[in-house]
C-alpha cells in the first residue's frame, strides 16, 4: 500500500481524491510517495520498550560523545539512602530487565522527579539526555493531552 516494495499496476491507491500530499524536499535515504492515502508508523510502546531494554541492557555500551549512558545512574538512586521510593517513585523492578514489555517501567524511569534527580547528579548528563529523549517521544505519540503544537516541537 506505500509503493515501498512494489505497485500494482491497475491499481494506484495513492492517486485516490482523499489522499494528502506532502513535499519532503530532496532526501534520498527517506522513502515517502508526495501523495499518500495513510502514513505507516511504528508502534511507539513497542519503541520507547526497546529503548528501555537498551540502556538496561548488560551487553550495549550507550554514550553521546564521551558522556556514558548507564543504568548505573539509575541504580544510584534507587540505592541511595537519603532518597525513598516518594522522591524517585522507581523500585528495584523497575530496573530489572528480565520483563522486557514493561511499559509502566518505562514511565517511572522517565519521570519528572528521576529526570530533575539526575540532572543534579555529577556526570549523568548522557543518561539524562537519553531518558528525556525517551520522555519526549512518550509525550509526542502517546500522551493524548498532548497539544498538536507540543507533539510537533
Amino acid at each position: 500500500m506505500s509503493g515501498f516494495y512494489a505497485s500494482l499496476p491497475n491499481f494506484d491507491r495513492h492517486l485516490n481524491p482523499s489522499a494528502f500530499s506532502i513535499q519532503i524536499g530532496d532526501w534520498p535515504w527517506y522513502f515517502l510517495r508526495c501523495e499518500q492515502v495513510f502514513v505507516f508508523m511504528k508502534d511507539s510502546t513497542h519503541l520507547i520498550t526497546k529503548l528501555r531494554n537498551r540502556l538496561l541492557s548488560k551487553t550495549a555500551l550507550l554514550q553521546i560523545g564521551d558522556t556514558q549512558i548507564t543504568m548505573k545512574h539509575l541504580q544510584n538512586l534507587v540505592d541511595n539512602p537519603e532518597l525513598s521510593r516518594l522522591d524517585h517513585g522507581m523500585t528495584q523492578n523497575d530496573l530489572n530487565p528480565s520483563d522486557r514489555q514493561n511499559f509502566r517501567s518505562c514511565l517511572r524511569i522517565t519521570s519528572s522527579d528521576v529526570l530533575n534527580l539526575l540532572a543534579s547528579e555529577n556526570n549523568a548528563d548522557g543518561t539524562y539526555m537519553y531518558l528525556k529523549l525517551i520522555k519526549l517521544i512518550t509525550t509526542s505519540y502517546i500522551e493524548k493531552t498532548t497539544s498538536i503544537e507540543a507533539r510537533m516541537f
